[in-house]
């Protein structure tokens, strides 16, 4: 495949919409919630975790994945199991293929942020997601499942946003009840975009 078709960032390879594999999807009918394209935030999570790595073993969920580029780093980068996870089921073969792409293998799930169960946090260690709290009801059911992960005991959980009034309305009743810290994140020369990290950390004994 030619290199105009593809991007490459963070050592991992994306997609443009020139590439044949997403035009064919495209034309089979685009995902409907948002999942059309690759969003900045998922860089600046990179990013983070180009300095804050995971540890081997982990379990990753990624929520509201869209393409899974998020993910599909975390399975490159790092010894660790990926699911990722969306609403619409629309976006998966687009993240299926950038999976193939990048040569990890990945795992996905139809859900949405209210209907991940208690059983299927239990068995994550690590949740990320970028781009997702881009209506005012994500942000309450977003908190909603930052409370229920802490109670089953996830470990970590990191969310990116370019600054919306409703991720700062997250990051302010996460940093009141979980001490969450929300970091401004400049982003890097390369990448041309800026945003927000709400950063939570738990100690897995706590």
């Amino acid at each position: 495949m030619s290199l105009t078709h593809v991007n490459c960032r963070h050592g991992i390879q994306m997609m443009r919409r020139s590439h044949p594999t997403i035009r064919a999807l495209t034309k089979e009918g685009p995902p409907s919630l948002h999942g059309t394209q690759i969003w900045r935030s998922s860089f600046l999570l990179m990013e983070y975790l180009a300095t804050h790595p995971l540890s081997a073993g982990q379990r990753v969920m990624e929520i509201g994945c869209g393409w899974g580029l998020l993910g599909i780093y975390c399975a490159r980068h790092f010894p660790v199991d990926v699911l990722l996870t969306d609403a619409d089921p629309r976006v998966f073969p687009y993240a299926e293929g950038h999976a193939r792409l990048n040569d990890v293998q990945v795992q996905t799930r139809e859900v949405h942020f209210d209907g991940i169960s208690e059983q299927l946090l239990q068995e994550q260690d690590v949740i990320l997601g970028a781009d997702i709290c881009f209506w005012p009801e994500l942000g309450t059911q977003l908190r909603r499942l930052v409370e229920r992960a802490m109670d089953v005991g996830i470990t970590q959980i990191l969310l990116a946003d370019p600054g919306r009034p409703g991720f700062f309305r997250l990051a302010e009743a996460c940093e009141r009840y979980v001490g969450a810290e929300l970091l401004s994140w400049p982003g890097t020369h390369r990448t041309r975009n800026s945003g927000y990290l709400l950063v939570i950390n738990r100690s897995p004994n706590a």
